[in-house]
């Protein structure tokens, strides 16, 4: 089986994936939807295989870029999300906080199976970024994301949606750390994803 057929299957599959979680995550709540970075992570996946099962054919060269940097967005995004929940929520957190990230169905689906389906297929699969500025593109989305959290909270507009984003409850240092911690760690996420697709890509 091709390379590329074989990205399709899988792009596919976390397309579907994606979906099926995405829904029923809004069956339960909408009004905080778009607070989590779980959630924004694979809705930018589920955008990012759409466009791949779409225009992987196009010989339109802005457009493939496009795909590509919308995919690494998402790969990108979703080991984030990964590592996160696995490395420091699960080990780190409570027995509570276990249920509710992997007792469900868009739990399971969101920080579990679409991460590792979607970035199996870039890393392995898929034709990815060449540029090291590309590296820019994961790095200045999660810092967007995460300066928005911190205003709403600050401004009490929202709840913080990860206990690092309550600015009433930590000193200012701790955030700042946290701050450059997880934009540390995103950073890390985009230089490892980028030189593993490219050090696969090498190989074949």
């Amino acid at each position: 089986m091709k390379r590329r057929n074989i990205a399709l299957v899988l792009n596919i599959a976390a397309f579907v994936c994606g979906c099926v979680g995405i829904i029923f995550r809004l069956s339960h709540s909408l009004s905080d939807f778009f607070l989590y970075y779980t959630q924004i992570s694979n809705v930018v996946a589920v955008i990012s295989s759409a466009m791949y099962i779409a225009c992987r054919n196009t010989q339109n060269k802005r457009l493939r870029g496009a795909v590509t940097a919308s995919r690494y967005l998402g790969a990108c995004m979703l080991t984030m999300t990964f590592l996160v929940v696995v490395c420091i929520f699960v080990p780190f957190g409570t027995e509570v906080t276990t249920r509710r990230l992997l007792g469900s169905v868009n739990g399971i689906l969101h920080h579990i199976v679409c991460p590792v389906v979607s970035v199996i297929s870039y890393i392995f699969f898929e034709d990815g970024v060449k540029t090291k500025k590309a590296i820019l593109i994961p790095f200045i989305a999660t810092a967007i994301y995460a300066l928005t959290v911190y205003a709403l909270n600050f401004l009490r507009l929202a709840n913080a949606p990860y206990p690092f984003f309550e600015v009433y409850d930590h000193p200012i240092w701790e955030l700042v750390l946290w701050f450059f911690g997880l934009m540390g760690l995103v950073t890390g996420i985009a230089v490892m994803v980028r030189a593993a697709n490219i050090g696969i890509r090498k190989k074949k």
